[in-house]
């Protein structure tokens, strides 16, 4: 009899299975187990939970398919919205789909095994889609954006520290401030939010790392954590972060580079070929702007955390398409974020330091690019 047979076998549910399943990745360490179940009950149960595993067949797997479809091109018609997938979250839910049934017909738990043959095998994937280019800030539209006090002061620290670390959005997001070393001049980005699981995981890749913090980021770093206890600071360092979803985030942003007069067609403009601006795009910015500035290819790989060096690759392209108003890659913040008074002609700005941080900032200059 073939392992995991039985009267049991032949009346469990998809869902059912597909429990016991998580259960086996959860046992194993696999960290996006959440991620793994919430793609099944949205997007594959309605299709397929009910029905006993061992029924399952190939008509049933190309409905799921068909309905990715349909999802994928209202997505694309009509933008992100409810019933709608954009054309790599459909792949991803098609390939919890297509792992889940390889499993259950040769997983090395043989009780995971009660199908003779995949009914997946041979089956078209969802529609891809093109790739969008990639809109990011430019460092001028940046310094606009930081400089403009229309916009509350603790939005402007979080999209500064978003482009100068370029973290991303879920790493940030729980980035505490026993994370910050200020002294050895470095962010150890151990954990992240995980949005659909909605509880903190370990980081995308699961490796941690300790990038440099940019020269031009500490003052405000250092006045940050004046303000929240100075040595003894605790809890998060961007609070704000967590308190509107991604989507609202992404709103905020936009509304926040109208404030600031950044006009840019492309930064607010929703195409088939490029992504509009949304709150991940500083860090995507981040990474451009290193590149720009001429860092070493395989030194940002390691900081943005790439698992592979051919996704760092793709941001030495968008390095080749920028204008002349580009502006310095990771300039300094401007006076008004650091507490500092507005400079005239005749001040010089090495002689103004942030309020109440004068100790500190006599630490040596580091090296942005070690």
């Amino acid at each position: 009899m073939k392992a995991g047979s039985g009267p049991v076998a032949l009346t469990e549910t998809a869902d059912a299975w597909h429990g016991r399943y998580l259960k086996h990745c959860k046992a194993q360490g696999i960290v996006t187990t959440s991620s793994k179940g919430q793609r099944w009950g949205k997007w594959i149960s309605p299709k397929l939970g009910d029905l006993p595993m061992t029924s399952v067949t190939r008509d049933h797997v190309e409905d799921v398919r068909d309905a990715l479809d349909d999802a994928i091109r209202e997505y694309v018609k009509n933008g992100p919205g409810e019933g709608r997938l954009s054309p790599k979250t459909a792949q991803n839910v098609w390939s919890e789909l297509t792992v889940s049934l390889a499993e259950a017909c040769s997983s090395k738990r043989r009780e995971l095994r009660v199908l003779e043959t995949n009914p997946a095998s041979g089956v078209q994937p969802p529609e891809r889609g093109a790739d969008k280019g990639k809109c990011y800030p430019h460092p001028s539209e940046a310094l606009a954006v930081f400089a403009c006090e229309q916009i509350p002061l603790e939005w402007r620290e979080l999209h500064a520290l978003a482009a100068y670390t370029y973290m991303r959005p879920g790493e940030l997001r729980v980035l505490e401030w026993s994370d910050v070393d200020l002294d050895d001049q470095q962010i150890h980005i151990t954990k992240a939010w995980d949005y659909e699981a909605g509880e903190v995981k370990a980081t995308k890749t699961g490796e941690i790392r300790h990038p440099p913090i940019e020269w031009n980021l500490l003052p405000l770093l250092r006045r940050m954590r004046e303000r929240a206890g100075g040595k003894k600071a605790s809890g998060l360092v961007v609070p704000v972060l967590s308190q509107a979803n991604a989507n609202k985030v992404a709103i905020v942003m936009r509304e926040h580079f109208a404030l600031a007069g950044c006009e840019r067609a492309r930064l607010t403009t929703r195409s088939n070929a490029e992504l509009r601006l949304r709150f991940r795009s500083w860090r995507d910015a981040g990474i451009t702007w290193s590149i720009v500035r001429g860092d070493d290819v395989v030194k940002v790989q390691r900081r943005a955390g790439h698992k592979l060096i051919g996704t760092t690759l793709r941001y030495v392209v968008e390095s080749e398409n920028r204008g002349a108003t580009f502006g310095e890659p990771f300039p300094p913040l401007p006076a008004c974020m650091l507490g500092l008074p507005k400079l005239l002609p005749k001040d010089d700005p090495s002689e103004l330091q942030p309020t109440g941080t004068s100790d500190e900032t006599e630490c040596r200059r580091r090296e942005s690019n070690p």
